[in-house]
């Protein structure tokens, strides 16, 4: 597989026969071989999640489908796919498995080419200091019984939230996800152009035991072959 991280959340994953593309908001999109498959998605409508840039694509590949959460308004098309929190949908050659954000949409788990890869959109350990205990306590109960539904699942690649806003609760998801389903290789996203963000969590106690497994981020347009 090749990974290109586009911006944010925004990432590429270019297999032999099929490019997924998850997240675009802005950025370029890495070139990509016409005759393959590609198919873009859109966890939910926040605007650092979803833009219709992603539609220009239909100009220059002749081969693409979108997978859009539910709650993105667009108008109907053949090549666009709305899809709702736990659903299980077959889409061109990728099977597609969504869990419910405790934000707004849904997290992805595709598998194509027999690997399989876990998108998390905006599902995460939402823990504000200074929010009430109960919100906090809530949104993290609802993030561990979604990522519950994967116990079990061989996950070659994931995308998990690493968000500085977070303070010094910025890593509680990323490590709860790595301990509960252990993926294979992790890809840390959502920092808003903080990118230092996973070099300072991979050289400290927070995550310095993940090294082999969590790639370390530090430009947009950045590509790693795994």
């Amino acid at each position: 597989m090749k990974v290109t991280f586009i911006e944010h959340s925004g990432f590429c994953v270019e297999l032999e026969k099929t490019v997924l593309i998850f997240d675009y908001y802005k950025g370029e999109f890495p070139e990509m071989p016409r005759e393959k498959e590609i198919y873009v998605f859109s966890s939910h409508s926040h605007p650092d999640h979803f833009c219709q840039k992603i539609f220009e694509l239909e100009k220059k590949y002749p081969n693409v489908k979108y997978i859009l959460s539910d709650d993105i308004a667009v108008q109907a098309s053949e090549n666009i796919t709305k899809i709702r929190e736990h659903e299980n949908k077959m889409i061109g050659s990728v099977q597609v498995e969504t869990l419910k954000s405790n934000d707004e949409g849904v997290a992805f788990l595709v598998t194509a080419e027999g690997r399989t890869i876990y998108h998390a959109g905006d599902l995460n350990w939402w823990y504000w200091n200074g929010e009430p205990e109960d919100d906090n306590e809530f949104m993290v109960r609802f993030y561990k019984e979604e990522v519950a539904r994967l116990k079990g699942r061989e996950i070659d690649l994931a995308f998990l939230l690493l968000d500085p806003r977070q303070e010094d609760k910025y890593c509680k998801g990323i490590n709860y996800f790595i301990e509960e389903i252990q993926p294979k290789a992790v890809f840390p996203m959502h920092a808003f152009g903080e990118y230092k963000i996973s070099r300072h969590y991979l050289n400290c106690d927070d995550g310095r035991a993940y090294q082999g497994i969590v790639r370390e981020i530090t430009k947009a347009g950045e590509e790693f072959v795994l």
